[in-house]
């Protein structure tokens, strides 16, 4: 019965069909062809296809920040819209908006958005602030800063502080050891300064004190010199009469005018034979400091601090300068100084050198410099001598500070009490906080910038190819990977090192140095660093990443060394720069792999080839050659060489000299080669030469300025 049915259903759609063409509804039938081939076929192609261009087109919209829970009156007045047409718009939309038109019910994310496209903005959504917290932190600064001068009537005169600056070697110290009659040079590691001091002088004669600050010359101490121009009325800038105007000496010069400090010049070492004080004026010439044998208005006096010649000059030099300058400050008030070196010392703590600028600290004041605070517990000054009270230019060790030590070079500055000492440091702590966070935002926006150029990039190689869909990175990054035959990195070799120093000044020299470093053969990584002598946590730290220790000026208690041993942990200790850099870059040398060259140590020739059988029976080539010069060895490499061709190059497997296995050929001895290739054939007069692998050490390519 279905059968039938069928035939009949199809009797009729060909009738129709017939019907359809004989009354020209349909010119032929092929039209109705569904088959895909066939359709294929029927396709046209044009001859020119328009290239497709992604461009990273900028919106030209206006970006306005808005709240997630903003209402229709808020919204209006930041798309700077009257009130009525932005209602409208919204009931426009939907009618059921209506709900949102009493100004306190908040949009919804989709209302905003249509409403955004209506005026051609582009939303960017913020979390609303808490109003009354930043009403709040506005009504109460929790910063402190400098006080305004003190009025004239407060001021009394101080005494002036000095810094003693010029070249590695020039002097500085020695000059600083007859103003105050002692032997500082002696106790420096050395020779050099690593370290500001601050003493304060009474000067000879006089009733006169002045503050002295001697600053290292050394290059990798430049940050110290920097503070040292900072923190000072005066600068002494000492020039070796025998060796002239140096790279330190022009850094102090351009350190002492960016502080605004005048200077007064000491030409030193005029008893030296080969001394010329006119040359050195002459040197500074070129620098714009004129003398005033010059006709300028710069002091110069001509010293030998080794001799103590015209060290009463300079003396007169100062005080005129001092005089001059009028320096006055108040000891009352709120007390204010400047970090010059901070260390941690047994015993004591958390310890400062400090110069008093203005009020006067005693014991129990409470004093913050960037975000650390303390409350000075006790006070001596540079002979170690217990202080009660500390006033203007008086420079004062002490201690009391809690958790960190203060930076070198900040600005120091007495609070009320504790709890507004820890107010002050928490909201210095939030705002590094959030700058490092605005500056690591900008990074991140970059690197998400070139990485969506480089999609843009692979995006448009697979639009030229008329591939519209797909994974960039599987149709071009990888391919690209798998075409150029990706060669995986060598592993560079690493050393890490763990830095321990005397105080955050040398700290500070030392990192700097470091940063200096640059180099592909090594990676230099420090693990750890700080003030103070190495504890058992820093020998755990070191064995966990095979680190070495390096200690700065500082004692390595026998425990830690009896520790360090039991771990296998190195632990080394220097009290000079110099040396310090010098085995850094020994280790770093140590770490980097020896080059290998082959250097010749002979050569023959082939006399005839010979087969014989092997060890399978099977008949295996040999070279019978004669050593032409030098030495045959079975340990050496084999080079053998026919016309400009290299046929085989590498080891023996035997030398056989008169039916005797040797290890040795010398020259015009008759030698039979087996090799470790046994389908390497040989023809007469091949020529071999014969080199030996000469392991050469590596040097690191890092030389820091000064070392």
């Amino acid at each position: 019965m279905s059968s039938t049915l069928s035939r009949i259903l199809l009797r009729r759609i060909s009738q129709n069909v017939r019907a359809s063409i004989s009354l020209g509804w349909v010119s032929e039938t092929r039209d109705f062809h569904s088959s895909p081939v066939f359709l294929k076929k029927q396709r046209t192609r044009r001859q020119y296809v328009d290239p497709v261009v992604v461009k990273h087109v900028k919106s030209t919209k206006k970006t306005m920040e808005l709240y997630d829970d903003i209402n229709i009156m808020e919204l209006s007045k930041a798309l700077e819209q009257d009130l009525n047409v932005v209602s409208d718009s919204l009931v426009e939309i939907d009618e059921s908006n209506m709900k949102f038109l009493d100004g306190n019910t908040p949009l919804d994310r989709k209302q905003i958005l249509d409403l955004c496209s209506v005026f051609n903005v582009k939303p960017k959504f913020v979390t609303r602030p808490n109003e009354e917290r930043i009403l709040k932190e506005l009504s109460e600064e929790k910063d402190v800063f400098p006080q305004p001068p003190p009025s004239p009537s407060e001021c009394v005169r101080r005494a002036p502080v000095v810094t003693i600056m010029g070249h590695v070697d020039h002097g500085k110290t020695t000059l600083l050891d007859s103003l105050r009659n002692s032997s500082i040079v002696q106790s420096e590691f050395g020779g050099i300064t690593q370290h500001i001091g601050a003493f304060s002088v009474q000067l000879p004669g006089t009733k006169n004190k002045v503050t002295f600050l001697d600053t290292p010359g050394h290059a990798a101490f430049k940050a110290m010199r920097e503070r040292g121009a900072r923190a000072t009325d005066i600068v002494v800038l000492v020039v070796a009469a025998d060796d002239g105007v140096n790279e330190q000496t022009v850094e102090s010069i351009k350190y002492a005018r960016e502080a605004g400090v005048p200077i007064v010049v000491a030409i030193n070492k005029i008893d030296k034979p080969q001394a010329d004080p006119q040359k050195t004026r002459r040197d500074l010439l070129q620098h714009d400091i004129v003398v005033e044998d010059m006709g300028g208005d710069v002091q110069a006096v001509e010293i030998s601090a080794l001799q103590g010649t015209n060290i009463k000059a300079l003396q007169e030099a100062l005080i005129l300068q001092a005089e001059l300058m009028d320096l006055k400050s108040t000891p009352k008030g709120l007390s204010e100084g400047i970090v010059i070196e901070a260390t941690s010392a047994q015993g004591l703590g958390k310890v400062c050198t400090m110069i008093v600028q203005r009020g006067t600290v005693k014991r129990g004041t409470v004093l913050v410099a960037g975000t650390a605070w303390g409350k000075v517990r006790s006070m001596t000054d540079e002979n170690n001598k217990p202080l009660k009270e500390a006033t203007p230019s008086t420079p004062v060790r002490m201690s009391g500070w809690r958790e960190i030590l203060p930076s070198p070079g900040e600005k120091i500055l007495e609070v009320e009490n504790e709890q507004k000492a820890q107010e002050v440091v928490e909201f210095r702590k939030r705002k590094e906080m959030d700058k490092r966070a605005e500056i690591e935002k900008e990074i991140i926006d970059e690197r998400r910038m070139e990485e969506r150029d480089k999609y843009l990039k692979n995006r448009q190689k697979l639009l030229d190819k008329g591939i519209r869909y797909g994974s960039t990175y599987k149709l071009i990054v990888k391919k690209e990977e798998k075409s150029q035959g990706k060669v995986e990195k060598e592993e560079k070799p690493i050393l890490r090192i763990i830095l321990r120093s005397d105080v955050d000044g040398t700290l500070e020299a030392l990192l700097n140095v470091i940063d200096t470093y640059s180099s592909d053969q090594c990676e230099l990584q420090i693990v750890d660093f700080g003030v103070g002598s190495p504890i058992e946590n820093h020998i755990e730290l070191a064995e966990e990443t095979d680190s070495i220790i390096y200690c700065f000026n500082t004692s390595i208690p026998a425990n830690i060394r009896v520790l360090a041993g039991e771990k296998n942990v190195k632990v080394e200790q220097y009290n000079v720069i110099y040396r310090l850099i010098d085995s850094l870059k020994e280790k770093l040398s140590e770490k980097i792999p020896p080059k290998i060259e082959l250097k010749q140590v002979g050569e023959g020739h082939v006399l005839k080839e010979f087969m014989i059988p092997g060890k399978t029976k099977k008949r295996v080539p040999i070279a019978g050659c004669l050593v032409d010069w030098g030495v045959f060895s079975k340990t050496a490499i084999y080079r053998f060489i026919r016309g400009n061709e290299v046929v085989y190059e590498g080891r023996v497997e035997s030398l056989k000299c008169e039916n005797e296995f040797v290890s040795t050929a010398k020259t015009n001895t008759e030698v039979g080669l087996a090799l470790e290739d046994k389908d390497v054939r040989f023809k007469d007069d091949d020529t071999i030469e014969v080199f030996e692998e000469e392991v050469i050490p590596q040097k690191i390519d890092w030389y820091p300025a000064g070392f």
